[in-house]
């Protein structure tokens, strides 16, 4: 696992952005939607941080390069969209089994597309950062799982100070930071094999708020605990299912075609 020190540097810069954030988190209760503390302005960091480790011409060209939507094929952002709505369906339902009492969804159409539009320009504004200059670099150095494992830590430790401004338990913190890193890891794999491009990672971030802000109800029944454990499940067929599907497609490839009866 290695990282160059201006990807450290970075990271660190996002840190020092964020401390007006998390300091002006304990005010301003009520001013953003779904119960957010005001330090979640810190989506602005990520963006923000690039301008000191970019010339304005490189981050024009980083910029150009993250909305590249024709290098990506159609099952990459179809992927992105569906794939937490899919496992969080799976959680609620695995919830219910465990006998947890839910509420039925309440969200309206109207809600959700407010929602989408208001987290599509906070995963923009973070995944520029995120993955458009970190990801890339650490890719340099390492492969998918080491470099999901450096961000979505960071990722996790950066989130910190405003799950305990929101009043999150310990315990609930500790399995949101193990789940972040889970969809970190996923985001790496979206990113690297279809085609790098940064709009998916950002369609794939707006779906991890939207998505839990419709679980009943606007997110106060979600569980990090059930998520990680029904989200590693998920990743764990995936990696099985893949390769399996990959053999069957090269099989049926190269397997000769019967001659005909005479």
């Amino acid at each position: 696992m290695r990282i160059s020190l201006k990807t450290f540097s970075y990271f660190l810069w996002i840190v020092i952005l964020s401390v007006p954030f998390y300091l002006i988190g304990n005010f301003g209760d009520g001013l953003l939607p779904v119960g957010l503390p005001v330090s979640a302005l810190m989506v602005v960091c990520p963006a923000l941080a690039l301008g000191i480790h970019h010339s304005f011409r490189e981050l024009k060209e980083l910029i150009w390069k993250s909305f590249d939507l024709k290098s990506t094929p159609m099952v990459g952002y179809v992927l992105a969209i569906l794939i937490m709505p899919f496992v969080l369906t799976l959680t609620f339902f695995v919830m219910r089994s465990a006998g947890i009492d839910l509420p039925p969804i309440q969200t309206s159409l109207h809600d959700i597309m407010f929602l989408a539009v208001f987290f599509f320009i906070g995963a923009a504004l973070e995944e520029i950062g995120w993955t458009g200059y970190a990801t890339n670099a650490l890719l340099k150095r390492n492969g998918i799982l080491y470099t999901g494992l450096i961000v979505g830590v960071v990722w996790a430790i950066w989130h910190l100070i405003p799950y305990i401004q929101m009043g999150k338990e310990l315990h609930w913190i500790f399995w949101q930071g193990i789940a972040s890193v889970l969809k970190r890891i996923v985001m790496v794999g979206l990113f690297l094999n279809y085609g790098r491009n940064v709009f998916i990672t950002i369609l794939f971030h707006m779906q991890i708020n939207l998505s839990v802000f419709v679980f009943p109800t606007m997110g106060s029944h979600y569980s990090p605990f059930y998520f990680s454990l029904v989200f590693l499940g998920a990743i764990a067929v995936g990696l099985i299912g893949l390769p399996v599907l990959k053999i069957m497609k090269l099989t049926l490839k190269t397997r000769k075609p019967k001659k005909p009866d005479n």
